[in-house]
């Protein structure tokens, strides 16, 4: 896929321009995305439940009463860390309230989706359910975990996809084909060589996503990543 990435950027060479859609999805990077109050509102949203945090981050973590303000500086840090070091980084996930029929775009019957310049769509008819990211392990959440080991793979073998949906969209297949989109994007774009990944040991639905998108899990004393207890350690290879 062909998507002059240069016009695609701002001057930076980081910073994005740019939108990914599908037929039922479009997929906002967050630097952009963080401007969008509705997409605030559902990140703060998953955060206070219990439903949700339990499964993404397990029991202990408990929920988050933000403020939209802290809402905006912890999205805001995470940029800082992911896009703005490697030009990747978080996507909002946004439905479509009407179906767009793109099956006649080149880009969409070959690839499943096409990347566009930001500011044409119509984010006003967006319903916002979730976010999917790729980034960093090596300078991001592997920092934050005193029992992460340290790796001497390149950095593009060490690329985290992470995700959160709201509950209301589980089960539909939004998660699975947003991960694809950004996976291949991560792949075409920014030369990703190998994907991992970490979830809760009881939270057999997200092992189950990552399963249909080619992860298989890394065997105990294969090789450690996060090392954290109660969690499943996962790989794709490309």
């Amino acid at each position: 896929m062909t998507t002059q990435k240069q016009n695609l950027q701002q001057p930076d060479g980081l910073t994005p321009n740019f939108a990914i859609e599908t037929d039922r999805l479009i997929l906002l990077p967050t630097p952009l995305a963080i401007d969008v109050e509705a997409y605030r509102d559902l990140y703060a949203s998953l955060h206070r439940m219990h439903e949700f945090t339990a499964m993404a981050f397990g029991e202990p973590w408990g929920v988050k009463d933000w403020t939209i303000s802290s809402v905006r500086e912890i999205i805001a840090r995470e940029v800082a860390r992911s896009w703005k070091v490697r030009g990747m980084g978080d996507f909002a996930i946004g439905l479509r309230t009407e179906h767009q029929n793109l099956e006649h775009d080149n880009d969409v019957r070959e690839h499943g989706f096409k990347i566009a310049e930001a500011g044409v769509q119509r984010l006003e008819d967006v319903r916002w359910i979730g976010y999917v990211g790729i980034r960093d392990a090596t300078t991001t959440s592997m920092l934050n975990e005193p029992t992460a080991v340290p790796s001497t793979r390149a950095w593009q073998e060490m690329v985290e996809l992470r995700y959160g949906f709201h509950p209301d969209a589980w089960g539909k297949g939004f998660g699975t084909e947003a991960a694809k989109v950004v996976m291949a994007w991560g792949q075409q774009e920014e030369g990703v060589q190998r994907f991992i990944a970490e979830t809760e040991r009881e939270n057999r639905g997200s092992g189950g996503v990552l399963g249909k998108l080619g992860f298989t899990e890394i065997e105990e004393g294969i090789e450690i990543i996060w090392g954290m207890d109660g969690t499943k350690e996962w790989e794709r290879r490309i």
